[in-house]
């Protein structure tokens, strides 16, 4: 089993995760992110009641 890890959460990184996972090799997949949440600055939040997209320093 190849080992992998995957610096930050983001599109990318989440793309990359997937993209590795669908190969028919096996493959162990560890992501490492620094914040409490995915998506890096990309974001939709609730307020209220309507979905806005937001970055994530705002």
């Amino acid at each position: 089993m190849k080992k992998v890890i995957i610096i930050g959460a983001g599109p990318a990184g989440l793309t990359a995760a997937d993209r590795l996972l669908d190969k028919n090799e096996e493959f162990e997949v560890v992501i490492l992110e620094e914040s409490n949440s995915i998506g890096g600055i990309s974001k939709t939040v609730n307020y209220n009641g309507n979905e806005e997209k937001v970055k994530n320093n705002e």
